[in-house]
This record gives C-alpha cells, structure tokens and sequence, in this order.
C-alpha cells in the first residue's frame, strides 16, 4: 500500500474556475492504479482506495439489485455540466433549476426539501421493493469496509444514521441513499445534501471495455482508475469529476455508486407523521 502526499495547485477563485467543466488527461499528473492513501500538505486525508475489496458476487448483487433505479433524468444540477431554469411543457420557464440530461437514480430513502416537503423512500424503493431490501447486503458490505478503513469519518456518520429513524436507514449501515450512474461522464462539482463530516463512497461495475473515465481531484492533478471490485472513499467536498472516456466497445458499460448519508434525516418523523406531511403538501390542509 502506497502513502501519497500531494498539492493543491488551485486555491479559492482560481479552483472555483473548474466547477461545470469536463476534465481531460491534462487535469491530472498522478494516475493511481494501486491501494494509496492519498493526504494533502496538512496531513488531511483525500481518499484511500483499494483494489479488489469487494467480492464478485457482492458487486454484481449490487448491479442486479438497483440498475433499475436509473432514468433519463435532467436532475443532476452542475454535475451533468450545466444548469439552467426548466422549460414547462407550455413554454413557460420555471423556478426549478436543472441540468442536461443524463441516466441516473437514487436509491433509499430522501429527506425534505424545498420541492418535496416530507422524507420518503425514493421512487425505486417505493416501485421495486424487493429489488431494494435485495441489495441491503452489498450496501452492508461497503458500510463494513468504510468502518475498517475509514473508521473516524465512519464513527461520526453512523452516530448520526443511528440517531435517525430506522425507517429512513438502509440496513444496519450509515448509509441513506445510493446514487447510481450509467455511463455518465460527471462534470467538475462537489457533493451537496450529504453528511458533510462524511466520506464519500464510490464503486463501480464495468462491461465491455473503455479507456478513461477516471475519478480526478483537479486540484490535486491526482487521478484514480477504478476497475471492478475496487472501492475509494474520498473526500467528495473537493471539487471532484471524471476525466473522458475513449475506445468504446459496443458494449461498454460504467455503473458507479455513491453511497451516503443526506443530511438532513435525521429530521424525519415517524412514516405517519411524514404521511400528514404528504397530505398537508397536497392538500394544503392537515389531515388528522
């Protein structure tokens, strides 16, 4: 296992120059494509990855379990390398800001928001839950390596999922929600609505064959190759995306999961309470 200590090249305004914007082989200096810790300058650290963490079955019981989730979706915001205001079916524009569309789903369970005013299961839980409580395992299992390899960011998410209704966690892990993205190319963001003393989690499951695609840190010029089996944990509150991805087979396939805690759940009452929430929404009146 390699120890790295790496640069910010980019600070304040000038890093804040990459947020929207696609990443190329220029962005990184350093390709990772073995177990590494990665820290900056101050000791604080990036990412760890490791390869082939994760069993053959236990990845593919995560695809089969929750590919169903993903749609064509505009919902992605500066991820998807643009936002604009929504065009109604009449014309009009709308409040709501979106983005290109691109295939992707969540799984697990969602908190209030400004738009959806109650907790509830996302749409894939509520449609296929047998699907769902299927794939609780390979959640389980990445939950367990996040403990191990992770443990400080680990402990103070799960503190918090376990002070949270059981109804809004999945399984018995520090986990919420699992983002799944097929074949998306993510522009440069950062992560938003998730426990911000947290970790991000990525996996992900490949067919056929590509080049690229890489998870780039673009301050740190730092790349990482991740192949079948392979897990990171990274602070996904840097300015994060993926680099192009070139020599497609017509098979090719890239599914990755992020797996977190939303931040607010530990707000959401009761499922009947929520469901008051509901109709109060709906409704405008509070139904007792």
């Amino acid at each position: 296992m390699k120890t790295i200590k790496l640069t910010n090249h980019y600070k304040g305004k000038q890093a804040d120059k990459f947020k929207g914007t696609f990443l190329t082989d220029k962005h990184y200096n350093t390709l990772i494509t073995e177990d590494t810790d990665g820290y900056d300058l101050n000791g604080q650290l990036l990412f760890r990855y490791r390869k082939n963490a994760i069993p053959d079955n236990i990845l593919k019981l995560g695809y089969n379990s929750f590919k169903d989730s993903i749609e064509y979706t505009d919902g992605r915001g500066i991820a998807s390398g643009s936002s604009h205001k929504r065009i109604r079916k009449d014309g009009s524009v709308s409040n709501i800001t979106v983005g290109n569309k691109v295939y992707s789903g969540n799984v697990g369970y969602m908190d209030s928001s400004a738009m959806v005013k109650y907790c509830r299961k996302t749409a894939f839980a509520r449609k296929y839950f047998d699907k769902f409580k299927q794939g609780i395992p390979f959640v389980e299992y990445i939950d367990y390596l996040y403990s191990n390899l992770c443990p400080t960011h680990y402990q103070k998410q799960k503190a918090i999922a376990d002070g949270t209704n059981r109804n809004y966690v999945i399984g018995n892990t520090s986990f919420t929600t699992v983002t799944v993205n097929k074949n998306f190319r993510t522009a440069v963001h950062k992560d938003s609505g998730d426990f911000p003393e947290g970790f991000g989690n990525l996996v992900t499951y490949r067919q056929g064959s590509y080049d690229g695609g890489y998870f780039c840190l673009p301050e740190y010029k730092v790349a990482i190759d991740m192949q079948n089996n392979d897990v990171l944990f990274v602070d996904v509150h840097k300015w994060h995306g993926n680099t192009e991805i070139t020599n497609k087979s017509d098979d090719w396939l890239r599914i990755s999961f992020v797996l977190y805690y939303r931040e607010y759940m530990y707000k959401c009452n009761q499922p009947s309470q929520e469901l008051q929430n509901i109709k109060q929404d709906k409704t405008g009146y509070l139904t007792l």
